[in-house]
């Protein structure tokens, strides 16, 4: 169920249906290797999150893009929002999905670069005296199972971290009249092991992804295909309806809720 294709009639009976759980996609709008579109997180995101969603019934929010990206600012196309922007809008957006009768979020991420951003946003919760119960879940993420079934059945041993293997297949079974291997510059993708010796030793720096991939681009795609395209994407569909699933049946969060709400006043 769409947010934008329901009508305020049906809305309510649709909250309902869906147990309360609304499925907000997050991504960014950033470049892709010079191959894929500027879209590809929102392509992905939105595909995965309606399907999971019918496989899983729940609310699917209209697609969110104001995402963590700071590390994309400097090529073209990237929209980066402030660290503070993007942590106020997010918060007043799941609010406002709450105040329309919502009492489980699920934020969906189909961007990599949300993996700090994220975590850090749902942290805040136990501070704020929310009613409703916040959770996050990556697309991405594969059992280590799944992983080697795409590798057994592609032969590709290198998903991919961004722009690769992996996500060049699944937008090729998304939307194949927005790829461009023709433009892809093999040269830009391989790591260039700058930071290399404070990574190693597990010292964060926010300048990490650009200092190995400055190009936004990270892995080998040329042996991309729709049909891996669909393996993959059929695959992260389940994935993420188990995810939803399981925010469903949690019968905890909300006790906890206001357990934690009662004792904090």
């Amino acid at each position: 169920m769409l947010w934008e294709e329901l009508s305020a009639g049906n809305f309510a009976a649709c909250v309902e249906q869906s147990q309360g759980v609304c499925v907000v996609p997050l991504g960014v709008i950033e470049k892709h290797g010079d191959h894929l579109p500027l879209g590809t997180d929102m392509y992905t995101g939105t595909a995965v999150a309606k399907r999971a969603a019918e496989l899983a019934p729940a609310v699917v929010f209209p697609y969110y893009f104001l995402g963590q990206i700071a590390e994309a600012r400097h090529v073209k196309g990237a929209l980066a929002g402030s660290h503070r922007l993007i942590m106020d809008a997010l918060l007043e957006m799941c609010d406002e999905i709450h105040r329309n009768g919502f009492s489980k979020i699920l934020i969906l991420s189909s961007h990599g670069g949300n993996a700090y951003f994220l975590p850090f946003f749902a942290q805040q919760f136990p501070g704020l005296n929310r009613p409703y119960a916040l959770y996050t879940h990556y697309i991405h993420n594969k059992s280590e199972e799944q992983l080697q079934a795409i590798r057994d059945r592609s032969g590709v041993q290198d998903l991919g971290d961004h722009a690769g293997f992996a996500e060049t297949s699944v937008i090729m079974h998304l939307r194949p009249d927005l790829v461009r291997m023709n433009l892809m510059n093999p040269t830009e993708s391989a790591s260039k092991q700058r930071l290399k010796d404070v990574r190693v030793q597990g010292v964060f720096s926010g300048f990490n992804w650009y200092a190995e991939y400055p190009y936004h681009f990270a892995g080998d795609p040329s042996s991309a295909t729709a049909e891996h395209g669909k393996f993959i994407f059929d695959m992260i569909c389940e994935n993420t309806a188990e995810a939803i699933r399981a925010v469903k049946a949690d019968g905890e969060s909300l006790k906890l809720i206001e357990e934690y709400n009662r004792l904090g006043q």
